[in-house]
């Protein structure tokens, strides 16, 4: 037998020393097998430490995010509320909650640090791109293509269990050098689990994950981490999972800090754009896979007639995706809809800047078509539309908890339904929309004096007021904050210090 199927090594995974519960005869196997695909050449190297240095990051001031450096680069300047947040470049969801981290930090003082997984030129972040080059394609296909994929797809999303959580944790392992020449004292907030998983690997000794959606599964959580999640349901579903208490808490939404900050005001402005019959400015970003293609296009076809008559507005953000855009483009034309189309950020803040919803309407083209070359204008451009935007039309991603009205069109991957049901339960977002009729039909409504997009707004106010949207603001004082529960999440993955398995 090859040595990568011999059983475990001499000391257990983060995730069977958390829960203390070691894995069967076959579950060794299996996660032997995985990795051997996964892995390849890479394995894991205690001595291995990757140099970074930091650069001043375009278009938010006070931020600087780690790079390689070419030699040894200078000790870290720091300040007494340092932090650093750990990201991956894999769609759009886990940098918009990054952004989120560090809005909140710049506006409260604090100094945050952004590592980004594949920012750093080297095998482990190859291995990492990878994996997220797999799930963006297999992501793609099933929205488009339906059927029998989609429905296998939409379950895979679901299987995130303690073999999922011990093979990711064992990936940290071998990418652990990506964080590891970083102090240890420097608080991390996780908006990715391998980021925090990989910081516990390293020995940082706070470290605080934030769960990224509403549907529980061990692949999500950070053994040795404070988790933070999003609901009371979900603080109630991780404890069931066997999750120590100490270990899982709920804090409220990751949304950055002008959207949260703002809620209340542009909640009050949309009730009075509504009550004076403006165009409803509606706002339909596409997920950092590049997926919904089909669906989106349909859905443009049923909103052709409200466009022509100004009923509606549309800001239609391709991201960063080609395809995409030249399938909108396309389509529009096909449509015979003119449209305008923005593809830098100074045009994306001039046109935020004009079009406040207090102000003028965009115009006279009914669609505004976003695109763009770098990953980051393509999904912050979504934060800032938001706060112009009377209704956003979303899978329900990271997106369904932000305080907008939502209109949920069709998910991709079932563990997204448990989200749009969260946002329906607080009163901010519709029920999943399935079908393109389906979610023409609910936009008529939210268009109609049916009351459905007042009682939203009056919602999202109520919620803004007990502070539900400020998660990221609670993640920030829980990392930088002093206690014993450090000291116990490390001493029970304590056991995971000893020889590394190879």
């Amino acid at each position: 037998m090859s040595t990568a199927l011999q059983p475990a090594g001499p000391r257990p995974d983060m995730a069977s020393a958390f829960f203390e519960q070691a894995p069967t005869a076959t579950q060794r196997i299996k996660g032997a097998i995985a990795g051997r695909f996964t892995f390849g050449e890479l394995h894991a190297d205690a001595s291995r430490a990757i140099p970074l240095v930091p650069r001043d990051f375009p278009h938010v001031p006070g931020l600087r995010s780690f790079h390689t450096a070419a030699g040894e680069p200078a000790p870290l300047e720091r300040g007494g509320d340092d932090l650093l947040v750990g990201t991956v470049r894999m769609g759009f969801g886990h940098h918009r909650i990054a952004y989120s981290v560090y809005t909140w930090a710049l506006a409260t003082g604090r100094t945050p640090w952004l590592h980004d997984l594949l920012d750093i030129d080297s095998p482990e972040a190859a291995t990492i791109a990878g994996i997220d080059a797999f799930y963006s394609r297999w992501s793609r296909r099933a929205a488009d293509v339906g059927g029998a994929i989609e429905w296998a797809w939409g379950k895979a999303m679901q299987q995130g269990d303690m073999d999922s959580l011990r093979f990711s944790c064992r990936l940290a392992e071998r990418v652990a050098p990506l964080m590891r020449h970083l102090p240890k004292d420097l608080p991390v907030i996780s908006t990715y689990p391998l980021c925090g998983q990989i910081a516990v690997a390293c020995g940082f000794e706070r470290v605080v994950n934030l769960v990224v959606d509403n549907y529980p599964q061990h692949f999500l959580l950070v053994p040795g981490a404070l988790n933070l999640v999003q609901s009371p349901g979900n603080h109630t579903k991780l404890l069931q999972l066997g999750m120590p208490p100490e270990s899982v808490a709920s804090a409220g939404a990751w949304v950055s800090h002008g959207i949260a900050s703002n809620a209340i005001a542009d909640s009050a402005a949309r009730i009075a754009r509504h009550d004076r019959g403006a165009p409803l400015r509606l706002l339909v970003p596409v997920g950092g896979a590049g997926a919904q293609r089909v669906f989106i296009n349909a859905l443009l076809g049923e909103l052709a007639p409200l466009l022509r008559d100004g009923r509606v507005h549309l800001m239609l953000n391709a991201g960063d995706h080609d395809h995409m855009a030249a399938a909108f483009h396309a389509r529009l034309g096909e449509l015979k809809l003119e449209h305008r189309k923005i593809t830098s950020y100074g045009e994306l803040n001039t046109f935020c800047a004009a079009h406040p919803l207090e102000g003028h309407e965009p115009g006279p083209a009914p669609v505004t078509l976003f695109h763009f070359e770098r990953h980051f204008e393509a999904f912050s451009a979504t934060d800032l539309l938001i706060r112009i935007c009377d209704v956003m039309a979303t899978k329900p991603s990271e997106l369904a908890f932000f305080p907008v009205p939502k209109l949920h069109i069709r998910r991709v991957g079932d563990h997204e339904a448990a989200s749009a049901l969260r946002s329906m339960e607080l009163g901010d977002g519709t029920p999943e929309c399935r079908s393109v009729d389906d979610a023409a039909r609910t936009l008529r409504l939210m268009l109609d004096d049916t009351g459905l997009l007042s009682r939203m707004n009056e919602d999202i106010a109520l919620h803004s007021r007990s502070k539900l949207y400020d998660g990221s603001r609670v993640a920030i004082e829980r990392a930088l904050s002093d206690g014993p529960h450090w000291q116990k999440l490390g001493r029970r993955v304590a056991p995971t210090r000893g020889p590394i398995q190879r």
